[in-house]
Formats: C-alpha cells, structure tokens, sequence
C-alpha cells in the first residue's frame, strides 16, 4: 500500500473501506475458501432455522424453511463431523432474506481433540466433554489462526485434517473482512470501530490511560473484550491487574473501553491500547515495573507522606510551589470499600482464564429451565401492549418485538469486585475479627519479599487505598507521589510550657512507647494505653503540645471530629417522641446510636494505626451525667468504655475541666493544668513567630512592649499572619507599626 493511500485511510469518508471490500471478496474467492459440493455433502451437515415451534428456541431444519413446516431433525448423534446452523435473517430490502452461519458443531472425536488444543485457555473447555460448539461470528478462530493452521499442517490424519480444512474454509469466508483489516490497515496503526475486535484478543497484554503522562497508566491482561451489552457505541474490555487485598497478591478485574468514532483512527491514539502500540514502549514499560516494585514496599500499614497532584492545583489556580504535602495512613484492610474485596489466586499470567463467549460445550438444542414457552400470539401482543400503555403510558413492543436473540455479554469474573462500606453492626464485628487476624507489619512480610514476574510488576495498580489524616477520609492514593515523611522535632522544641512540663510528657510517653502494655490492668486488653489530660485556657498551647508530641516520636496523629455526637448532643430528634417519664425502658435516639458506632470507628481505626489519638474540647463529649439527657448519658459512657480500653497514646483538651463527668479521672492516668501564659513565655512565642518571618524589622525594645500585652499564643500567631499579610501588600517585612494596627483593629489594643 502505498503512503497516499495510507493518508486516504486516515480520512472519515467511506471510500477508504472499498479497499477491505475488495480484499474482502478477494479472500471469499481464494482456493481454500472454496470446496467441492461433493465433499461438503460428505463431510458437514447443514441445519437451517425454521418456523418457530416455542417462544424460546430455534427449530433447526435439513432444508431450507418453505411456507410448510418442516419436521426438526434431532439425532443423536450425527454421522457427519460437523454440523453447520444456518439462520435466515432479514435484508434491507422489503421481502428478501438471506441466510447466515449461527455455529459449527464438531462431532468427531479426533476433531474435537485438535481444536481443544488450538483453543486451549479459552472458555474454560474441558477435552473430557463431548460437544463442542462455535458460534459466528467466529472471533475465536481469527485470534487463534496461526495456531489453528499450524494444527491443519501438522496432521497427519488425513480424514481429521478434510474436516479441519472444511472447517477453515467455513471460518475464513465469514472472517475476510477481518483479514482485510489485518492486512491493510492494523501495520499501518489504525482501525475503525468496527473492527477492535480484531486487536484485542483474550490474553492480548494493553495499556489504559486517558493522558499518556498520566501517572496512574497502567497495563492489563485483556479477559474478553465485546461491544457493551447496554450501549453498542461502547466497546467494553474486561481486563484483571495485580493488586494486594491486605492479606495476599491477587488479580483484580478492571473494566476499560473505547468509545465510538468515525472512519479510522490512529491505535496509538485509542484510551486502550494494546502493548506493542504503545508509544516508547520500553520506556512506559520499566516505569510501570519500577511502580510495581514500589507498590510491593508499600503493602501493609503505614505512614506515610503523600505529594498532592499539582495539575489539580494549576486547574484550581492555587501555587505549585507552595502545595503542601498531606499525611496519609496506607491500610488496605480498613478501608471500609476494601475489607470484603476477594482477588482471584496469582497464577502466571498466561494461565488466567479467557473468555470469547463464542466456545460452548452445551448442546445447542436443550431445553430451558421450567420447559418451552408458547408462542405468542397477536392476541397475546396486543394485550401486552394494552398493558404497558396502563401502567407507563406507552408502547411496551415493537412491531418486531417477537423475538430477539440476546448478544452474548462479556463475562464478569468473580474476582476483584469493588464491595460496598461497612454499614451495620454484624458487618463490623466480622471486620473486626479480620483486623484481628490481619497482617501486622510482620505478617506483610512473607507478601512484601515474593518475586513476581517482570511482568506481574508490570501490571501491578498504580494506585493503593489509605486514609488521609488531612482531609479526614479515606481514598485511593497514586504510588509514584507517595513519600517518607521527614519528620519536624522543632516545633516540640519551641514549644512554650512552664518548667518541667516537656520533660513529664516525655517521660510518660517514652515508658508507653518502650514499655506498651506491659502495666495493663488485671482485665486482659484493659487500660493498656497512656490517657493524658491537657487543661486550660485557650491559647496556652494545649492542642500544639498534642500535635508537637505526635511529630516527635515519629506517630500518625488522628484528630477526632464526631460531627454525629455534636449532632446527637446538642438536640433530641425533632421528630421522635421525648421519652416517657417515670419508670420503663429508656428510649435511645437514633443519632445517639450513631454517635457511638462512630466513635468506635474512630477509636478502632486509631489504635489498628497506633496513632496518637487528640480529642479537642472533650469537655462537649464528657459533660457530666443526668437524668434529663438519656442520650448524652448514652454517650458519655461509651466514650468511658472507648478510653478505659484504648491501648495507645491519647490526649483529652480541655479548657472547663469542672464540667467532666467524674468518671473520666479514674481513666486518665496524667492530669496536667497549663497556667496562663507569663511575660516570658509570651516574649518567646512572639520571638517564634517573628523570627520565622522574612525581613522583619522588630527591635529588642518592641519585642518587650509585645510581651507587656495580656494576650496569649492562639491570638499572638493570628496576629503575626494578619500582619505579614499587610506587609506583604507592601512588598516589605513585618514592622512594628504593622502589629500595632492590627492589635488596634482587632483587638481594640493600643500599645
């Protein structure tokens, strides 16, 4: 072919596919498409669609269908190697049919025996059955030809190798647009809609990606491949990729696909495509293994730091060089749309099962479930239609609606399902018995050292789940934007509390770290953990020792928001029924059982993640007890449970400590009560946050005249980020002048 004609392929006109046309017929015509009247008549049998005896079945006949109905001929077995079914469709063209192929039956033994070779790993066949059924349009012959031929030359039985040829000659005439195709067009890179079948075969090894600097491309394993079953624009590729469940490697299935288009289009250009089209395939290829690689170190609970994509800041014009780096806990059983999650066993990737839906086993001509259904008739029909018309108000049938033949759908693997959250009771004490039996980070090693094939890294997700302690949700998180974190101790050591409070937080939380839970109660799993209580005014550091304590000892920090127990605590349901006075059970709302499961949630999740666990203003959770407020009692004493048991480092705030129901004392095991800030701590917090601040201009003088200012740490660094705002409108550094404005304006201090 030569380069304008090429170029004339590239076009949306239909004039290029005069070309497959020609070599359409071209192959229907070739030699070993035709064969002898006498040998078919000796060798294949031929059935032909008759008038209709059910409403479910084809009644197939000997001879073509007349306006007399033809007995159906069943035998037992056939005396000819293969029996063709023919149906007869109807043509554009008012009054005319024509007949088509609807399967090849092979009936000979030793037929059968070459064919289950050359369609080995397809359809799940099993040699020991003895029917064996092709249906048009004869895919699984075109993806299987050069083996299919290569079994036609090395035969030595010549009986055996008639019917393969008879065979051939059958599948080639059906298949020569497809030939076509693969002659002119696929060696040139491009292919119409019509025609992917022919370049995603079972087993065929794709790349999908939308961008192709995408880092989330990744390479698949194609299971089957077909037009979708509810769009036929849509064609559907049911692929499986390598993914790690929190217990084990698996394969999981990936839905990809290819929208329509017109004309021709470049292969390389498709949201899908096949491996050896894929532009620098060397290059995308080990950057997929060397993520493969990556993804297998990250397997297991962890914490870790996570790059956000800076694309998605340019679209929401926020600056790149400023993207903050988020902390994210990579846990693989927790997430709630993972724990069920089941992956198909890790066999070499040549041995996973592919399905053409096109290779049947099962007689052709078997009853269906419950016996034949009648055939409708025009009365039936038009009842039909009167009753959709009462029921949706309009035509429920087509004039054709008879019958129509249902497309095989692309096969749904029962591996890699995508589950649903964890939403009841009895599902989380079954998720809780798998967090028992769950990989530690010991137990993920024997899966973190197996060696996968090259190839298995190469299809390996480019994504893995985990929670993101930021944004407080879980998520799926790209493997090349996942960091070690380096951890920050300065903000422990500038820390402003009064002499000898650093050194009384260490000391406690250092034994909890070494020690663990050696000093638990006599209750085994009872009162493992340090429960540490920060009382206080606001703005004297509490909520900062917490996060600043978490950072020094290297510990994921899980802040706690119960949304549903502030929900639950403020207001009784508007509209339930208050409770009955006087003796009876008592009635629990429906938030107040929210609020309990989620705070359970949250405590199971902290400790599974051994994180330092701060609730701010417990104070609104752990009020005292009364007999006017059932469900805040609920409450309170499930968070007394969730404390009494919580077997790691946590830390209650809380600036009006009288209120505390008395109860909590006995699970607290270090009271500490910060005192309001004094001239020296304040003369160091505003050191702190100036110093940090490009050219600020602040003399010795004016720092004493800040710390002279009743204020404390919270407002002093509102302050200071007020100021550089106006200074930087200025284009120069904090002043002095600047602190005083803004203590004028928003304090209604004059200094």
């Amino acid at each position: 072919m030569t380069s304008n004609t090429v170029d004339d392929l590239l076009t949306t006109g239909d004039e290029p596919f005069s070309v497959i046309e020609r070599l359409a017929d071209a192959i229907r015509t070739e030699n070993d498409v035709r064969i002898s009247d006498e040998d078919r008549e000796r060798l294949v049998q031929e059935l032909y669609e008759g008038p209709r005896k059910c409403q479910c079945c084809i009644n197939w006949t000997p001879e073509m269908p007349s306006d007399v109905e033809v007995e159906t001929v069943e035998p037992e077995e056939s005396p000819h190697p293969i029996i063709i079914r023919k149906r007869v469709m109807p043509t554009e063209v008012e009054g005319k049919t024509r007949v088509t192929i609807h399967s090849i039956e092979v009936c000979n033994p030793e037929v059968r025996k070459v064919l289950f070779d050359v369609f080995k790993g397809y359809d799940n066949l099993t040699p020991d059955v003895k029917y064996l059924v092709f249906k048009a349009p004869f895919h699984q012959f075109f993806w299987r030809w050069e083996r299919f031929e290569k079994s036609i030359e090395d035969e030595q039985n010549e009986v055996v190798k008639a019917v393969l040829l008879q065979i051939r000659s059958i599948v080639k005439a059906d298949l020569a647009e497809a030939f076509a195709v693969k002659k002119e067009l696929v060696p040139h890179g491009i292919i119409t809609f019509k025609h992917l079948w022919t370049i995603f075969p079972p087993g065929e090894i794709v790349y999908d990606s939308d961008d192709r600097t995408n880092a989330r491309g990744c390479f698949y394993s194609v299971t089957s491949s077909n037009l979708a079953a509810h769009d036929p624009y849509y064609y559907e590729i049911v692929a499986t990729a390598v993914d790690y469940d929190g217990f084990r490697f698996g394969y999981r299935t990936q839905y990809l696909g290819v929208s329509s288009f017109r004309g021709t289009r470049k292969i390389a250009d498709l949201t899908a495509i096949p491996e050896k089209f894929v532009r620098d395939l060397e290059v995308v290829r080990q950057k997929c293994i060397e993520r493969g690689k990556r993804f297998q170190e990250l397997v297991g609970k962890k914490y870790m730091a996570y790059l956000p994509d800076p694309r998605d800041a340019a679209l929401s014009g926020a600056d790149n060089t400023k993207q903050l780096e988020h902390r994210i806990i990579l846990d693989m059983v927790g997430h709630p749309r993972r724990r069920n999650a089941s992956l198909g066993w890790l066999v070499a990737v040549e041995e996973l099962v592919q399905y053409t839906t096109l290779i049947t086993q099962a007689p052709v001509d078997t009853v269906p479930p419950g016996g034949h259904r009648p055939l409708r008739t025009e009365e039936d029909i038009k009842k039909n239609r009167r009753r959709a018309r009462a029921t949706r108000h309009d035509d429920a049938y087509s004039d054709d609606d008879d019958y129509h033949p249902a497309r095989p759908v692309s096969p749904r693997p029962y591996y890699g399902t995508r589950t649903a959250p964890i939403r009841n009771a009895r599902q989380r004490s079954i998720a809780n018995i798998l967090d028992n039996t769950a990989e530690s980070d010991d137990d993920a090693k024997p899966h973190k050292h197996r060696v996968l094939t090259d190839l298995q890294y190469q299809m390996c997700d480019a994504t893995i789940y985990g929670y993101d302690l930021r944004d407080k949700r879980w998520g799926t998180f790209d493997v090349d934007r996942i960091q070690d974190i380096k951890f920050n101790t300065q903000p422990f050591d500038s820390l402003v509390l009064p002499e000898g409070y650093k050194e009384l937080i260490l000391s406690f939380v250092e034994n909890q770290l070494k020690d663990g839970d050696t000093f638990d109660d006599v209750i085994n799993g009872k009162g493992g953990g340090l429960v540490i209580l920060l009382a206080g005014d606001p703005g004297v550091g509490k909520t900062m020792t917490a996060e600043s304590v978490a950072e020094k000892i290297n510990a994921p920090l899980v802040k706690m928001e119960l949304s549903q127990v502030t929900q639950a605590l403020a207001n009784r349901n508007p509209y339930s029924h208050p409770a009955p006075p006087g003796p009876g059970p008592v009635r629990i709302q429906r938030d107040s059982l929210d609020a309990q499961d989620e705070l359970s949630t949250t405590f199971e999740q902290a400790a599974r993640w051994k994180a330092v666990l701060l609730i701010d203003e417990c104070d609104m959770y752990l009020e005292k007890r009364n007999d006017n407020s059932p469900d805040r009692n609920h409450v309170v004493s499930q968070f007394l449970r969730e404390l009494e048991y919580y077997p790691s480092l946590l830390f209650l705030t809380t600036n009006r400590e009288k209120v505390l129901d008395p109860a909590v004392y006995s699970r607290i095991h270090l009271t500490m009560n910060f005192p309001a800030l004094s001239r020296d701590s304040r003369l160091k917090i505003w050191k702190t946050f100036l110093t940090r601040e490009e050219d600020a201009t602040v003399t010795e003088e004016e720092y004493d005249k800040l710390a002279d200012i009743d204020v404390n740490g919270r407002k002093i660094k509102n302050i200071t980020k007020t100021a550089r705002i106006m200074a930087k409108r200025a284009g120069r550094g904090i002043s002095f002048n600047d602190i005083k404005n803004v203590m004028r304006i928003t304090e209604g201090l004059t200094i």
